[in-house]
This record gives C-alpha cells, structure tokens and sequence, in this order.
C-alpha cells in the first residue's frame, strides 16, 4: 500500500491532498506534476528519465509528454524555492536521466495506538532507570564551578504576511509601482526574450500584460512621473549605447532625452523629481566613476549634482519629499561594497548603511518617514528598515537574493522581486564537454579559482555569516579564511600553493598571502593602495591587480617577496592577467566591452575582442597561445577562445542558455584540459506584495 506522505528534504509531500507542506505554507501540485514528484520518490535512486516519464504519465504522448516533463521539472523545482527550500532539487545525470538529491523518508501511517503505546513502554522505562542512576550520581557528586556558555543572540525579524502578485515564467525585474498604487510597471524576460517593459494591473489580478515598447532592444530601470502619466527608463541599444528615454502613455508617444546613461543588469539608475515632472535624475559614467546628474526636459541642460571617488558607482537615486534630500546607493565599482547615502541641498552627506558586501535596491515611505533596504546581514536575505535619523526597526524576513523593491503608501505594501537562484561551480572539459567537478551547496558557491600544484579549488561562499574562501579537495569543503572578514575573489599561485586574497574588515581592505596547505596568512603591504581584481604571473613571483587611491587608479605589478612594486598602466585597466611573455599583459576596462592587449616595452594598447560584456570584466584568462572568455549573445552564454596571433581565430569551446553563467568573474582557468565555471541552478524570480500592516510590528 502506498504511503499517505512523505519527507522530501525538509517538506513533507501529502499524497491524498496532492500538495507540499513546509512549516505554515501549502502549495498544492497540479496532477501531472505530484505523478512525477511521486515517481522519482518510487523509483531506484530517486533517477527518472524523460522517456520512462513520458511513458508512465502522458501514457507514450511524445509531443505534449517532452513539453509537459520539462514544465514539471521547473514546477517542482520552483515550489520548493518558494517554500523556502535553497536546496537543489534536481541532478541532471547523462544518458541516464534526472535524479532527486533530496533526501526522502516515508511516513509510516497505519500503526495502531496499541503498538505506538507497548513501544513508548519499551522506550520509556529503561530511559526511567537510567535517569534514576543520573539523578543518584549528580547527588553524590561534589558541586563544581558552572561557566555559562558564550552565544551570540540571534537577529530579530519581522515576517511579513506576502501574497503573490507574479507568476510568469522567466525574470520579472526593475519593478515600479505608480504613485496612485494601481499599476506596477517592470522588466520581464526569460532565457530567450530580451528584458522588456510592461505594466501590470494591480486592480484586475488576471489581466494580461502591457507591453509598453516593441523595439527590439533591452530596456530596464522604469520610474513613474508624479503624474503616472509618463515612464522614464533606459534603453541599450545594439552598439551598448545607454538611452534615457520617456514614454508619454497618453499619446504613446516615446522620446529620447539623453544617450550617455550608465547601466548595468540589476541596478535601478533613472528617476523623476518627487513633484517636477520636467526633471530626471539619472547616472552617467564620467571617466573611471559614475555620478548622478539632473536633466531639464523643458531647457535640455544636464547638471552633475553628486561626486563619488574613482572607482565609485552612485546609482539608485530617489529625491526625498520636495526635492529637498537625494538618496542613493555608492557602490566601490572594484569591490561591490555599497552604502545608502543621503546628500542634502549643500553637498553634504550621510550614510544610512555603511560597506555593507549586498545592498542592491531601496525605496521610501514619506508617509512614514522609513528606508526600505534589500541587502544582505551575514547569511541572512533582509529588508532592513531604518528611518532617516538613523534609527533602525526591526528588518523583514525576505526569500531570496537581494533585488529590486518598490514601495506603495497608498497600498500599504512593499513590493518585492523573489528570485529563485542558486550558484554552483563546474569543472569542465575542452574536448569531451564533459562536467568533471561539480561544487554545490545550499548557500551561494562562485568565482573558483584552480590550485595545479595539488588539484585543490578555492572558491567563495556565503555558507558561513561572511563571504569567506572555501577550500574544495574532491572529498569536502572547508573554510579557510572563517571569521576574518568579507573576501574578494582570491588568486592562486601557478608554482605552489600560496594564494593572495583581499580581506575587507568594517570597510578597510588589507591584502593578503596565504597558504592552501598550512591555513596560514600574512599581511603584504603595498604602500597604501587598496588592491582589487588579483592574478599570477607564470612564474609565480609577481602579483597584478588593479590599485586605487583617491588620486589615482593603475594596474600594478607586486614582487611578491621583494614588495618591489611597478605601475604598468594607469587609468585604463580593471582586471589583467599576464599574456605570451611577461612583458604583455591583457586587460579589460572600466564599464567598457572588451579586452585589450598591452605591451609594456611599446605601451601599445589594442583592443583584440569587444565581446566580452563589461560586467564580465573578470571572465577572461591567457592559456597556451589563446585568450578565454565569456561572450554573451540573446540566446546563449558562450566560452570562446581567440588566438593571439596575427591571424586571432575564434573557436567556441563551450555554451549554455542565456544568462546561465555568473556575472564578474564567472570563468576561470583549470588544469590546461579544463575550465572552471560559475552557473546558475535557476533563473526564475517573481513578485511578490509584503503588507505593511500591524503584521510588520510583530518580532519574532
């Protein structure tokens, strides 16, 4: 007889309601998919192929069966992450199938009360003897000093009550809800669509979409006029030029206002005053950082009206009732280290957050009063809540990584985009295409970097309360730097088992030299310079990054015994690594596609590829006569490699669906005959509507 339930990881699978239950919330599961569910439980080893579920449940139907299997394997997948669940679901295994990884029991339930209560008997009275001699023993024995153990009190949060205000498929982004609370405006798009703007309905659940431009172009970052008559938001257009543009929704009329915006995926970057709908506030690049400007629609004059360092990024920007105040986030571009900042009429400023590793958006209640933020505390995914003295409330409890919010008085609801994604890292083959190493956690695992001296992979994870250094040996995982402060992505050395790495401790960044072996660090000082984007010479004894002052901004070369350091090139490079001799370095640079070679005895700079995206800029490397990296088309990621001879041949090597590889430094060398690199298990993410109600007063 079939059991009535089930423990599939933490959830529990109710057979006879057909649903999936953990702690207070249900999903129930259409037929199809619960069948599938319950025939990967059934089967030997949790593996189920396509064919064997298209046979077993759409009965041998070849046409809708491989169309149904794969939307039931989204379904499952995306319920347990919508239940809480960051565990991957599914492992794909070739010419065999999909196998579940999570773990399944069986309920038992049909033991009978007698039963239940002869085995409490058999339990229970020897555990009485035994607590007898226990309490005899504690007695009779002398009284000892007790130290009472250190803890750390947990954070309190607030669980917000959510309701589901999106349900498509792909990425639902860049949210924005009117100021009359009845319209959310957004960017949609999945593995095969470019992101597009739409506006939803907040009043008619079930009504469709409005598509809001038919240009074939990304477009993202909507903001509503004080009127919600107008939408300002960027277009990119096909040679990566970034428009501001405002799309008039009474006359459908679509007008370009200025084509030397700054954007990249994720980042809110456009606004409208809080009472003038003639002027925008939007970020522009201005040589190595980018500052917010305000445009005049009625005059055209554009005026920079914030000042961020080198290396600096100031994006996000929302004006505070009467245009008297403007927050934004500072974001340190070589770092990803943000603040929440609050500059007044004078220039003057103030940081609500400070060098915290994962704010990505914010909103504000003038009702209120209140900042809303979605960033990261330690391990946990929070909606901070601060006021704009300074004092904080409570956070929310948030699913998810941090993304775009946006905020409604009038609903009294925060809007917030969930995504369901997961990082892993890979190790795959040139030739056979072959997956030869999989790191995969419940926690976020990226950006690995190779050891060839013994075969090790340092990777970053958030497993712990920090973005520290993990060390994988085939067997298991162990943290190297624990509790020394957020890292940055680390640099193994080609000739032993040292490995450099940037440490930031309450905002200050010290380099540092390990050891893979020993787990032992030291300090290596470099004159003052905040060091970012590391890699090796081929020999072993020179460091590159990129070095930064307030003053100034260069690619650097560090004698790593010595401390003998030399400035190569100046205001150009972001990341470089060292080419065919060592006098030839390849660089990227800063919010530009591309990689560039540079001769050191020449000073020639030549750009050899514009295919690496400028949000890759660390997803390159040199190997054997060719340079590797990541290039993005609308349908797919691929790795590539050019030749860096003068006939520079272009070989794929490798590809996935669109926007399935990490960002930043999602490619990394191996072994010569491999690869490493960064993946998503998902790519899925949905609104969802958290009410601010007496609900949100609540600490649990």
């Amino acid at each position: 007889m079939m059991n009535s339930k089930y423990l599939v990881g933490e959830c529990e699978l109710d057979c006879k309601l057909m649903s999936l239950n953990y702690q207070q919330n249900t999903i129930k599961l259409s037929s199809k998919v619960y069948q599938l569910l319950l025939l990967f439980i059934e089967n030997r080893d949790n593996i189920v192929s396509r064919q064997q579920a298209i046979d077993t449940i759409w009965l041998g139907n070849e046409g809708v069966g491989k169309k149904g299997f794969t939307n039931a394997i989204w379904v499952i997948r995306k319920t347990f992450k919508e239940l809480g669940i960051q565990d991957e679901v599914f492992t794909t295994l070739p010419k065999l199938g999909y196998q579940l990884t999570l773990p399944v029991t069986q309920h038992q339930s049909a033991v009978t009360a007698h039963s239940q209560q002869r085995k409490m008997l058999v339990i229970i009275l020897p555990l009485l003897l035994i607590a007898t001699l226990v309490a005899l023993v504690v007695y009779l024995k002398p009284p000892q000093a007790i130290t009472p153990p250190t803890s750390v009190a947990p954070t309190a949060f607030v669980k917000p009550t959510k309701t589901k205000v999106t349900n498509y498929e792909g990425v639902e982004e860049h949210i924005a809800v009117s100021h009359d609370g009845k319209r959310l405006a957004m960017q949609w798009r999945t593995d095969t669509l470019t992101g597009k703007l739409y506006i939803k309905n907040l009043t008619q659940t079930d009504s469709p979409l409005t598509l809001i431009s038919f240009e074939n172009n990304e477009e993202a970052s909507p903001a509503w006029s004080s009127a919600d008559d107008k939408l300002a938001y960027v277009r990119i257009a096909k040679g990566g030029e970034c428009q501001v543009r405002v799309k008039n929704l009474i006359d459908n009329t679509d007008a370009l206002v200025a084509s030397d915006c700054f954007y990249m995926p994720y980042k809110r970057v456009v606004a409208w005053s809080s009472h003038d709908d003639n002027s925008l506030v939007y970020s522009k690049q201005y040589g190595d950082n980018v500052s917010l400007v305000t445009h005049d629609l009625t005059t055209g004059i554009s005026q920079q009206i914030t000042f961020p360092q080198r290396n600096e990024i100031d994006y996000a920007p929302k004006w505070l009732p009467n245009d008297n105040q403007l927050a934004f986030i500072r974001e340190s571009g070589t770092s990803t280290l943000a603040s929440l900042v609050i500059q007044g009429l004078d220039g003057t400023t103030q940081q609500l957050i400070s060098n915290n590793a994962s704010i990505v958006d914010f909103d504000y209640s003038a009702t209120d009063n209140l900042f809303y933020i979605n960033n990261v505390d330690g391990a946990n995914a929070i909606i901070s809540r601060i006021y704009a003295d300074g004092t904080p409330l409570p956070p929310l409890q948030h699913v998810g990584l941090p993304s775009s919010i946006t905020l409604s008085d009038i609903n009294k609801t925060l809007y917030v985009t969930e995504h369901i994604s997961k990082e892993y890292i890979a190790q795959q083959s040139y030739d056979e295409k072959q997956t030869l190493r999989r790191i995969s956690s419940s926690s976020r695992d990226m950006y690995a970097r190779y050891s060839v001296t013994n075969d090790d992979i340092l990777f970053m994870s958030n497993r712990s309360k920090l973005w520290s250094v993990w060390k994988n040996n085939r067997v298991s995982s162990k943290n190297l730097t624990k509790n020394l402060g957020n890292v940055t992505v680390p640099a193994i050395s080609p000739i032993n088992t040292d490995f450099a790495v940037n440490i930031n401790v309450d905002g200050r960044s010290t380099l540092f030299l390990g050891d893979i072996n020993s787990e032992t660090f030291s300090t290596i000082d470099i004159n003052g310079l905040e060091a970012d984007n590391l890699s090796w010479s081929k020999d072993g004894e020179y460091l590159y990054f990129k070095g930064s002052t307030k003053a100034l901004t260069a690619i650097y070369k560090l004698h790593v015994k010595s401390g003998e350091l030399q400035q190569i090139i100046q205001n150009n490079g972001v990341y470089s690594v060292e080419g065919e001799r060592d006098s030839v370095i390849y660089l990227s640079k800063f919010n530009e596609n591309g990689i560039w070679r540079f001769d050191v005895e020449t000073s020639e700079l030549t750009q050899i590829t514009d295919k690496l995206a400028k949000f890759d800029f660390g997803s390159f490397y040199y190997e054997q006569g060719y340079i590797y990296y990541l290039s993005r088309e609308h349908q797919l990621d691929t790795v590539e490699r050019i030749a860096v001879t003068a006939d520079a041949n272009v070989d794929i090597i490798a590809t996935y669906p669109a926007n399935s590889v990490r960002k930043f430094f999602g490619l990394s060398a191996a072994d010569r005959h491999s690869f490493l690199v960064t993946l998503k298990v998902a790519n899925e993410a949905d609104v969802f509507g958290y009410a601010l109600s007496a609900n949100t007063e609540n600490v649990r």
